[in-house]
């Protein structure tokens, strides 16, 4: 290019040319590179002139030219590149509502964003002069030493954790942070949103729903009461006229519980039952006074009206979607079926019979042999005992029977199942079922 100069790959005077380039396109941007793209060729000329050496061709001069304009041109627009983003790095950095703060693995702050000065009322200088951990109320501390040994250690990032920081007047502000540690640069960056509102809200909320689960709890139990209330009034009705103390139904529905707590069914099925048992004589609503109040034993016909109440109250019961009185319902149709299926009113036998409905009928025999009915006295609890256990695997089911002794410490006794093929061998004889249908026992009333 400059026929005079050495044919050197880089010249002193070449590096001289280039250096107002950099330095201004460092310090000014564009504007700066063109600048110095100018002062290089200047220096050029300056230089050549100097030397007497002006052998520079059109094409070579536009050559320095060029390559000088556009070295200014790409250093320029790089720096002025860089510059806005330095620029929108800041004032995001220095903007931001959230708190933005960069931390050493030794627990300071190496840099904090002013949002912490707004939230905290500490200057940055404050804040980076302490152990972050001093700010942190006494109570988090723990914890939030784990969470920064976690992200220090390379193990997880800090996502969502929450503690409390002191402010400059003494009060505490809640803090949800945010971390990842660059562990090649031993640093933490982090961000932290100001949640105080936030976390004083979902507080009142959390103790709003305690206190509705409460308000819920409590009017779910009056329902029960009230649910309970109605069925012993229903109950009530249906034995009011031939039960002087009105303590029947209540006397069978304790029985059948404990008997029912003995054969091992869950506490829900126990109480659903200790509520259902007393319906078992719903039916007798139906059943006209001359034979529900009639002394004495009852007529074939008598005895065939009696047994109506089993469907009667079975229909009465029916249809709801309560398990109280879908039990009773079942109750109500089976406590009067027996074991060896001479009962009614479907001579269910064995198994088939709905084990509520076995239950109930021991219960509803033995209260009924114990105490005064209009058609007869009450029986000594020793005899009545007897019975119930005489009547195992013929009445009622044996291991109820069991059961049933157990609650009246009626001393060992043997839970193995009974075959029911062969129970009938091991029983006094007894009548046929068309005499006991004329001459009606304690367990058809």
């Amino acid at each position: 290019m400059l026929q005079s100069r050495d044919t050197n790959p880089v010249d002193t005077e070449e590096v001289l040319y280039v250096l107002p380039i950099m330095l201004l396109a460092l310090r000014f941007g564009l504007r700066g590179g063109l600048s110095g793209a100018l002062v290089g060729l200047a220096l050029i000329g300056v230089w050549d002139w100097h030397g007497q050496d002006f052998g520079l061709s059109v094409g070579g001069s536009l050559s320095w030219a060029l390559t000088f304009v556009l070295l200014g041109v790409l250093l320029g627009a790089f720096v002025d590149h860089r510059h806005k983003l330095e620029t929108q790095i800041a004032h995001y950095f220095d903007g931001s509502l959230d708190l933005l703060a960069t931390a050493d693995l030794n627990g300071r702050f190496t840099r904090v964003n002013p949002a912490w000065e707004r939230t905290l009322g500490y200057s940055a200088e404050t804040l980076c002069s302490r152990p972050f951990i001093e700010f942190v109320h006494p109570d988090e501390r723990d914890v939030t030493l784990v969470e920064n040994d976690a992200v220090t250690d390379g193990t997880r990032d800090v996502i969502g954790f929450r503690n409390r920081y002191r402010t400059a007047d003494g009060s505490y502000r809640w803090l949800e942070w945010s971390g990842h540690a660059t562990l090649e640069d031993g640093l933490i960056n982090a961000v932290a949103r100001d949640v105080t509102k936030q976390h004083e809200a979902e507080q009142q909320l959390a103790m709003h729903s305690e206190l509705l689960e409460a308000k819920v709890a409590e009017r779910t139990q009056e329902l029960k009461d009230a649910r309970a209330k109605t069925l012993r009034r229903l109950a009530l009705a249906a034995e009011y006229r031939d039960d002087d103390t009105f303590e029947h139904t209540e006397r069978v529905g304790s029985i059948s519980a404990e008997i029912a707590a003995r054969l091992d069914l869950d506490k829900d099925q126990v109480e659903t039952l200790r509520l259902a048992a007393p319906l078992h004589d719903v039916g007798k609503i139906g059943i006209p006074d001359r034979i529900l109040l009639k002394p004495g034993k009852l007529t074939c016909e008598e005895y065939e009206a009696m047994k109506d109440h089993t469907t009667l109250g079975a229909r009465l019961l029916t249809g709801s979607g309560s398990p109280v009185l879908q039990m009773a319902t079942l109750i109500a149709e089976s406590h009067h079926e027996h074991w060896d299926g001479n009962g009614y009113p479907r001579g269910c036998a064995g198994e088939t019979i709905p084990l509520v409905g076995r239950i109930v009928a021991v219960a509803d025999v033995f209260d009924a042999l114990t105490h005064d009915r209009p058609y007869k006295s009450a029986w000594p609890t020793a005899r009545a005992i007897a019975e119930i256990e005489h009547e195992a695997g013929s009445h009622f089911d044996p291991q109820v029977v069991a059961a049933f002794l157990a609650t009246h410490n009626a001393g060992p006794i043997d839970t193995e199942p009974i075959d029911t093929k062969h129970s009938e061998t091991h029983k006094p004889p007894r009548a046929s079922n068309s005499k006991r249908q004329a001459e009606p026992t304690h367990a058809a009333r």
